[in-house]
C-alpha cells in the first residue's frame, strides 16, 4: 500500500489519500480559527490528490510509450553505425522533461526525433551508442540502437499532425494527444491546446466530437 508504483511513480495510498503516511498529532478540540485553516487545509489536499492523480496518469502514459517503441523496433532490421556517423535520438523517454524547459522548447513542437547527433562511441555487440550531446540537455549521453536513426543529410526532417486521438486538463490547461504523421502510436505526444489553435487537425477533432455528441456521422 505504501510501496511506491514504478510505473506512476507514487505510492496507492499517496494517489488515495494525496500525502504520504506520518504518525498523527494526539487529537484536540479545533477552535473556530482551527475550523477554518481545516477547511483550507481540505481544500488544499483535494487540490493534491488531484494533481497527483493527473500526474500518475501522465507517467503510466509515458511508461506505455517507452513499451510500444521498444517492442516496434524490436520486430524491425537490426541498423549498426560507426563513430562518426550522425544520427537522430528519439524523444520517447524525455518529452515531458522537454516540455517543462523554460528556454523556448515549451513553446514549439516537440519533433518524434532530435538531433543531429554526432556518434562518439560505437558498441555494436550491445547495441549501445554514445552521442556528442550538448550540455544543456542534461543526459545520459549513451543509448540503445532502439533509440536512433540514421540522419540524412540531403533531407530536410519535417513533422506534420497526422491527426488527435485524445484530450484532456492537465493543470488546468487542456492538452491534445497528437500522432504524427509518418509515426507510430509509440510517439504519441500530449500538446498544450495553444500550440494547435488553427490547425486542421483540431477543426477536425472538434467536428468529430460534436458529431459523436448529437449521434450524427461525418
Amino acid at each position: 500500500m505504501n510501496t511506491v508504483n514504478a510505473s506512476t511513480g507514487f505510492s496507492p495510498f499517496q494517489l488515495c489519500s494525496g500525502f504520504s503516511p506520518r504518525v498523527l498529532p494526539s487529537f484536540s478540540p479545533a477552535s473556530t480559527h482551527a475550523e477554518g485553516k481545516e477547511e483550507q487545509a481540505a481544500r488544499d489536499l483535494i487540490e493534491r490528490i488531484h494533481l497527483d492523480f493527473l500526474e500518475a496518469i501522465d507517467n503510466l502514459a509515458a511508461v506505455k510509450m517507452v513499451q510500444a517503441h521498444y517492442a516496434n523496433v524490436h520486430r524491425g532490421p537490426k541498423i549498426t553505425y560507426n563513430v562518426g556517423d550522425e544520427v537522430l535520438l528519439s524523444t520517447v523517454n524525455y518529452w515531458r522533461e522537454y516540455m517543462q524547459e523554460e528556454d523556448g522548447h515549451a513553446a514549439k513542437f516537440m519533433p518524434p526525433f532530435d538531433g543531429p547527433f554526432t556518434v562518439l562511441k560505437a558498441n555494436p555487440e550491445s547495441s549501445s551508442y554514445t552521442l556528442n550531446l550538448p550540455e544543456h540537455m542534461n543526459i545520459h549521453p549513451t543509448f540503445h540502437a532502439a533509440l536512433l536513426k540514421p540522419y540524412q543529410k540531403d533531407g530536410v526532417e519535417e513533422f506534420f499532425i497526422e491527426h488527435i486521438v485524445g484530450e484532456w486538463k492537465y493543470r488546468q490547461q487542456k492538452q491534445y494527444l497528437v500522432r504524427w504523421t509518418g509515426y507510430g502510436p509509440e510517439h504519441v505526444l500530449w500538446r498544450p491546446a495553444k500550440e494547435l489553435e488553427d490547425t486542421i487537425a483540431l477543426d477536425n477533432w472538434e467536428r468529430a466530437k460534436t458529431a459523436a455528441k448529437s449521434g450524427t456521422k461525418l
